[in-house]
């Protein structure tokens, strides 16, 4: 995994946001707090590739008294976080796009019968 580009942190009235630039700004359109905890990976993960085993390892480096289910439950946490507001390039697509076509372009663009449809699997297309 790692974080997608045009991504930058800042510390704002002592609380970590993450702020997206450029194209990213269409993207990423909730303000995303974060905790210290979270800002101290942040500056490992800007850098490098890393995986969610990584950010547990760094979190029991850095802090004592936690447990590493607990870490890990923090870390399952933020990773949702991220992945929720297009933060992570994790390689999972999320989200669809319908698009709805009059008939006559549709029968031009995907005769009937043609590949296989998502649904049904058999062939042909979705006419729902």
């Amino acid at each position: 995994m790692k974080l997608k580009d045009q991504l930058t942190l800042r510390e704002v009235a002592r609380q970590y946001v993450i702020v997206p630039t450029g194209k990213r700004v269409r993207e990423v359109t909730s303000i995303v707090y974060i905790s210290s905890s979270a800002a101290y990976l942040w500056e490992y993960m800007k850098d490098h590739e890393f995986t969610r085993e990584d950010l547990v390892a760094r979190i029991l480096e850095h802090y004592t008294g936690v447990t590493e289910e607990q870490a890990g439950a923090d870390i399952d946490k933020f990773l949702k976080i991220l992945a929720d507001n297009n933060i992570l390039d994790d390689g999972v697509v999320r989200g669809r796009t319908f698009v709805r076509l009059p008939k006559d372009l549709l029968d031009k663009l995907w005769p009937p019968g043609g590949p296989p449809g998502p649904a049904d699997g058999k062939g042909g297309r979705d006419e729902r």
